[in-house]
């Protein structure tokens, strides 16, 4: 959708013949550009809602989003100059929104296997030593998005269960005693694919007092259920607030939505509810 609409935005007669419709506008794109922009915000909405990890919301999109690539198929078949060939794309817009929508709407939630709770402990700070050190739980099912951070390096020693992370363009299978080292600006994401605890020791270099806060918070927020099985904040609140202490940031596309991340992670800062969560989450 953000493809399209920037398409539109951008090229408005080659989108337009990709629609499947043909007319002489004489240079004026008005109409064009008003589909592109609500393209563009439909697309924006939908990743949004990709990053929250709002299952439910999501299929409740895209199955009422089903309304527009039957619309878009009706005009397009309405043309005497079109086939079913030009409709073609309308339809499988219609059918992947109809059934990924039910799916995401009606799919049980996945149940931890192995352990209800996470914890984490300090074992270095920055306050006393030059890299933050922590030890903390995995739990099965929890992720996170590719993302890279520009501040520090990341280590990642396994010391019980194994742990699927991606570094750059690999994705590493990561057993008992192996450790990957993740530097500055180097995207990746770590998947705990398997059923069991996965127990790992993070050291970032430098240290960060800032993520070993990120930290503390993520796991009380789970804790207290207010994260979902993937381990992401359920309130967009605490999300924005996680991505910003943690200097997390979004590679490719999903760079758009970082100005909203941080002008949230801001507000909350000002009005004191990162004062909250450090004080009720951090070393406790």
């Amino acid at each position: 959708m953000i493809f399209l609409g920037a398409r539109f935005l951008l090229s408005p007669e080659i989108a337009e013949a990709g629609y499947g419709l043909h007319f002489n506008e004489q240079g004026d794109y008005s109409f064009h550009y008003i589909k592109g922009i609500r393209d563009l915000f439909s697309g924006i909405v939908i990743c949004f809602l990709v990053l929250t990890g709002q299952t439910k919301a999501l299929g409740i999109t895209l199955l009422a989003g089903t309304i527009i690539p039957i619309a878009d198929m009706l005009i397009v078949l309405s043309k005497d100059y079109n086939t079913i060939a030009a409709a073609i794309p309308h339809i499988a817009a219609m059918i992947v929104c109809a059934i990924f929508g039910a799916i995401l709407l009606f799919k049980k939630p996945r149940t931890k296997v192995a352990s209800t709770s996470g914890f984490i402990k300090l074992i270095s700070t920055v306050e006393t030593c030059n890299a933050s050190v922590m030890e903390l739980n995995i739990l099965p099912g929890e992720k996170t998005p590719w993302h890279y951070h520009t501040l520090f390096s990341e280590t990642f020693e396994i010391i019980k269960g194994s742990l699927e992370v991606g570094k750059g363009k690999a994705v590493l299978q990561l057993r008992q005693g192996e450790v990957a080292t993740i530097k500055p600006n180097e995207k990746h994401y770590y998947h705990n694919v398997s059923e069991e605890e996965c127990i790992i020791k993070v050291t970032i270099n430098p240290g960060n007092e800032n993520f070993e806060k990120a930290l503390f918070i993520l796991k009380g927020l789970s804790n207290d259920g207010l994260a979902s099985v993937a381990g992401t904040p359920r309130k967009f609140k605490d999300l924005a607030v996680f991505v910003s202490l943690s200097n997390s940031r979004m590679p490719g596309v999903q760079k758009i939505a970082e100005p909203i991340f941080r002008y949230v992670a801001q507000a909350a800062v000002k009005k004191g509810y990162l004062d909250n969560l450090v004080n009720k989450y951090y070393k406790q």
